[in-house]
């Protein structure tokens, strides 16, 4: 239905109403549409009620936003997409696992599914690239990565 057509049936319905009825609706108003909302208005200004209209609500603060994200990576196995996820958290940035479960219950179906896919939000996946992209340093059974830079047997 056409806007124009939309006020006009509205405005039509409001004029058909007792002012008891009216002021029932203008108590629910803020789950009224803008149309609703406008032709009330007219409808209770044109009888000269002294009727107010509950305000539209305001955008609701605790709702969450939903935010698009982007897949860095897939992995075939589970470990190593816990260990790049645990990398990004640990940098402060949101990460998320994607048919992770599919693939603890069977994974021989991880290659079916394309592995577990390593997602992040858009406006963090530059940031979170970089970090995926540095290599991971030699450590010896000690944890010493930079006596192994030095000397591939270990010693200085």
């Amino acid at each position: 239905m056409s806007p124009d057509k939309e006020r006009a049936r509205l405005a039509s319905l409001y004029a058909s109403l007792s002012d008891e009825e009216l002021e029932q609706i203008a108590s629910s108003g803020d789950e009224l549409s803008e149309a609703a909302y406008g032709e009330l208005n007219a409808e209770i200004a044109r009888r000269g009620l002294a009727i107010a209209i509950v305000p539209p609500r305001a955008p609701d603060m605790n709702v969450l936003e939903v935010e698009k994200t982007v897949t860095l990576r897939k992995f075939l196995d589970l470990p190593e997409a816990f260990l790049a996820k645990g990398c990004l958290e640990s940098a402060g940035i949101q990460a998320f696992l994607i048919d992770d479960n599919m693939v603890r219950l069977d994974w021989f179906i991880s290659n079916i599914l394309g592995g577990v896919k390593l997602q992040v939000l858009a406006k963090d996946a530059e940031a979170a690239e970089e970090i995926l992209s540095k290599p991971i340093p030699e450590t010896d059974e000690d944890g010493y990565s930079e006596l192994l830079e030095d000397d591939p047997h270990g010693a200085k």
